[in-house]
């Protein structure tokens, strides 16, 4: 099954709501098999090429994730974007101390610009407005009304590793970082992949939507707030 055709078919039966610190690792990539193939391609075609083909390696990203990918990943709290974040609460009365806005004047005095994600920001008033309006007001609306989809546009990812641990994928990163460190109780995670080994112990015969949705509430109920 195609990772794509699971999320397509599954929907909301493949989210789980979890107490987002209970999702210790970060595992990368939500197209990890994809990945590694765009990686080898770029050894023998030019970038142009490997853009041409990428939107076809991503719909044939697997749903069943085979063991290789899965090695050591490192703890969510120990990504560039956790501390990033951490040491941005703690200098919001302050937030030209904090690392963030170092990193973003370093890039800015060095080429001009500087850049999250698509935005671009071309002055130090832009970076403070930025890290202001925009990061901190999301880390105030987070605490005051915890994590509303209806304001994401997306969902933020996780894979099923062999043990039954939810490992965190690409989006939504930065809100689930947030959601770790204000220790939310509640957090939407989209499953978008599962070890081979678990799959293999877990669904019986051919995977189908059905199987995995049933199987679902243990691996939620594992991450939530006990007694919650």
């Amino acid at each position: 099954m195609k990772q794509k055709a699971f999320i397509r078919a599954a929907g909301d039966a493949a989210v789980v709501w979890v107490r987002p610190a209970s999702v210790s690792r970060q595992f990368g990539s939500k197209w990890p098999v994809g990945r590694a193939r765009v990686r080898t391609l770029r050894r023998v075609l030019p970038q142009w090429g490997v853009d041409l083909l990428r939107p076809a390696i991503r719909r044939a990203e697997p749903f069943v994730i085979p063991a290789q990918f899965f090695g050591p990943k490192p703890r969510v709290t120990e990504t560039h974007r956790f501390r990033l974040l951490e040491d941005l609460m703690a200098h919001e009365q302050d937030l030209r101390s904090s690392l963030w806005f170092r990193e973003l004047s370093d890039d800015l005095a060095s080429t001009g610009i500087a850049s999250y994600k698509r935005r671009r920001l071309r002055s130090e008033a832009e970076i403070i407005a930025f890290l202001d309006s925009y990061m901190l007001g999301m880390i105030e609306s987070f605490r005051t009304t915890g994590f509303d989809v209806s304001k994401s546009g997306f969902e933020p990812t996780a894979v099923i590793d062999a043990e039954g641990n939810l490992m965190k994928t690409g989006s939504g990163n930065h809100r689930f970082c947030i959601a770790v460190l204000l220790d939310l109780p509640r957090f939407p995670l989209l499953i978008v992949g599962a070890h081979e080994d678990w799959v293999r112990r877990h669904i019986a015969g051919r995977l189908t939507v059905e199987k995995f949705a049933a199987q679902l509430p243990e691996i939620e109920a594992r991450h939530r707030r006990p007694g919650g």
